[in-house]
């Protein structure tokens, strides 16, 4: 390792960003575009789509497409290994009209209004304190919506979570 730049980052992190690297949560929109911009402006990038198709990609899918994981760098004073990206111009390259067209309608279509449906469903509840924790099986119908199970109550619960079982679908 180069050493550390304070408590903040490695010296190679400093330089992996001097080189226009960075966290893929550092990564804008307008710092994708600017970045496009004068990829094409210097002749490093051919594109093959209007660049006005590529400006209406929702942020989400623009880091999928255009940046790639390029290194990894030590950051805080607690040593943690961050992962850098970079432009990915070969991806690039390839995107075009119709593509980025098909990446739209795919965008619009996960950010639809998810149903809602009547489910039963276990969790886990915990109570008991910090050293001593109780976890208290619970089954109760409630509605499904995304990845969250709103309980009548009004509390939610994630569909995701450790212990949460799916039991029978109501009609």
């Amino acid at each position: 390792m180069a050493g550390y730049n304070g408590y903040s980052m490695s010296n190679n992190a400093v330089e992996a960003y001097q080189r226009g690297e960075m966290p893929l949560s550092k990564w804008t929109k307008t710092e994708i575009i600017e970045e496009i911009e004068e990829a094409v402006r210097c002749k490093d990038l051919e594109l093959k789509c209007s660049f006005s198709k590529i400006k209406k990609i929702p942020v989400k899918m623009l880091k999928q497409i255009c940046l790639y994981k390029s290194s990894w760098h030590h950051t805080s004073n607690h040593y943690n290994c961050t992962d850098f990206y970079s432009l990915d111009l070969s991806g690039l390259e390839s995107l075009t009209d119709e593509k980025i067209d098909a990446i739209i309608s795919d965008c619009r279509r996960e950010q639809e209004k998810p149903e809602e449906e009547k489910w039963i469903c276990a969790f886990l509840e915990w109570s008991g304190t910090r050293k001593h924790p109780k976890a208290t099986r619970i089954v109760e119908e409630g509605i499904v919506k995304g990845n969250w199970f709103f309980r009548k109550n009004g509390s939610k619960k994630s569909t995701k979570a450790n212990g949460f079982e799916f039991i029978q679908k109501v009609h």
